[in-house]
């Protein structure tokens, strides 16, 4: 089993906020958290089960709709049959179950979410959010260091 910690950043860059997950995965590229992989994707995709299913840990990070701009999520994934499943949304649990089916095991999952103000047609984060992306980033290194998940 491999001892690789992954991040996946989730969001589409040329949205404004829906970026924000890919803002996070750059700002960890710049430092050095220890061993650890990261991938951008616009969204989640049956393929990226071969990727993350050896990991020791799975941190997801997107944009969301629901709550304060700039506010910051940490919630533990449990791997879960039941959600939305289409070719244009695909939640973490439901990838971590199909995983567990597929390979017998997942890793511990965390999905951070970061609550955006403005998805429209741009290539920048909005002032709460880039905010935000940096917070996401602090919790990420602790988490990356810890042996336990950390929520």
């Amino acid at each position: 089993m491999k001892s690789e910690k992954w991040v996946v950043g989730i969001g589409n860059p040329l949205r404004g906020d829906d970026g924000a997950g890919w803002a996070v995965v750059e700002a960890l590229a710049e430092l050095t958290v220890g061993p650890m992989q990261t991938v951008c994707v616009h969204q989640l995709l049956p393929e990226l089960l071969d990727t993350i299913h050896t990991a020791e840990r799975v941190i997801f990070v997107d944009a969301s709709v629901d709550g304060e701009p700039g506010s910051v999520m940490v919630t533990s994934i449990q791997p879960t049959p039941d959600g939305p499943a289409s070719s244009h949304q695909l939640h973490p649990a439901v990838l971590l179950a199909m995983g567990g089916e597929l390979y017998g095991r997942m890793p511990p999952a965390t999905l951070i979410t970061i609550t955006g103000q403005d998805f429209g047609y741009q290539e920048q984060l909005s002032p709460p959010v880039q905010q935000a992306v940096a917070a996401a980033v602090c919790q990420i290194e602790k988490m990356m260091q810890a042996k336990e998940p950390v929520l």
